[in-house]
């Protein structure tokens, strides 16, 4: 008995003693932290990158808009069918509705069709419908005079959108098949034809958005990158002045086929804005450094200290989020530079 009672005592005594010497070399051994809870070590030079850089920035643009404008058609009688919906694009050479079950076409030309147009018939109201049945394909000269050639273009447009070829005539173009718009796409502000009901008082089909006279920027910002730019205003990019002022025509049109502007304008109270991305057509490339790789800085002005070599001059061009645009002045490429520079060591 007490021999198995000291066997037993023994037995547990090296088994303490074992869990002992586990929990000393536990102990003893060092296990590495996780790679998140490491401290990290600073790095002591660093890569100066390249990037683009387009120097942009967001600015409203103030619109200068006019009266409402509509799709007008000379025909009288009852809407028999109608393809429009408010918000949506109506296009050029769309069939807007039926009147008395004849076709009316958008059509953007320069000049609204006021006459009917016969063979040797000239003018900038021929010209503007060259112009356009060209752009929707119909591979017209542009020559300003009614020929062979423009009446069978005009027939076949017609014939391509519904229009019956019996009936239609030879030696003439009617004007009552085409209802002005202003610009190649437009937005629908509200529909006023309704199937089933005569045309409207003064033929008036749908309503567009007010016209766009002009348009500037609110307020220019300040220290921009010299440089031509543009501006990006939905899913489109028009060019602007150094004033901040859109000017063209067509950038106009452009901006005022936005559904954006219809709506901004429907709701402004006050002058009607747009936000916009206001950046250089032709971007500029930077290089990127930590700020801590400045020194000396004067103005727009610092050094920077390569890794080899003397200390060279940059220009600072800008920053953002915790990084440094420059471009070295001499024009040479920076590459790998001290993160903690020698700041005793001048570039100047």
């Amino acid at each position: 008995m007490t021999g198995r009672l000291s066997g037993a005592l023994v037995g547990l005594g090296a088994m303490v003693v074992a869990a002992g010497v586990a929990v000393a070399v536990a102990v003893a051994v060092p296990v590495d932290p996780p790679a998140a809870l490491r401290t990290a070590t600073p790095a002591g030079t660093v890569r100066a990158t390249e990037r683009s850089d387009a120097d942009e920035r967001q600015v409203q643009l103030a619109l200068d808009t006019g009266a409402p404008r509509a799709v007008v058609t000379s025909m009288t009688g009852t809407v028999t069918a109608a393809a429009c919906s408010t918000g949506q694009p109506l296009k050029s050479g769309d069939v807007i509705a039926h009147v008395d079950g004849r076709a009316v076409i958008a059509l953007a030309s320069a000049v609204p069709l006021w006459r009917d147009l016969a063979l040797e018939d000239t003018g900038d109201d021929v010209r503007g419908l060259q112009r356009e049945f060209d752009r929707l394909g119909a591979d017209l000269a542009v020559d300003g005079l009614v020929g062979a050639a423009t009446l069978r273009a005009a027939r076949q447009f017609l014939v391509d959108r519904g229009v019956p070829r019996v009936g239609l005539p030879k030696d003439m173009l009617t004007k009552d098949a085409f209802a002005w718009v202003p610009a190649a796409t437009n937005t629908v502000r509200s529909c006023t034809a309704v199937v089933g009901a005569p045309v409207p008082v003064e033929g008036v089909l749908a309503e567009l958005p007010a016209e766009l006279r002009s348009a500037r920027i609110d307020a220019v910002p300040v220290d921009p990158v010299p440089g031509d730019r543009s501006l990006r205003i939905g899913g489109t990019e028009v060019l602007v002045d150094e004033r901040g002022v859109v000017s063209s025509t067509e950038a106009l049109a452009r901006i005022a086929a936005l559904p954006e502007y219809a709506a901004t304008v429907v709701s402004a109270d006050g002058v009607p804005t747009l936000p916009a991305s206001w950046s250089l057509r032709s971007p500029r490339t930077v290089q990127v450094v930590p700020p801590t790789a400045l020194y000396e800085i004067e103005g727009d002005r610092a050094c920077v200290q390569p890794t080899s070599g003397a200390p060279a001059e940059v220009e600072v061009l800008g920053s953002e989020l915790g990084q440094s645009f420059v471009r070295a002045t001499d024009g040479h490429a920076l590459d790998r530079l001290r993160a903690s520079p020698d700041r005793t060591r001048s570039c100047r």
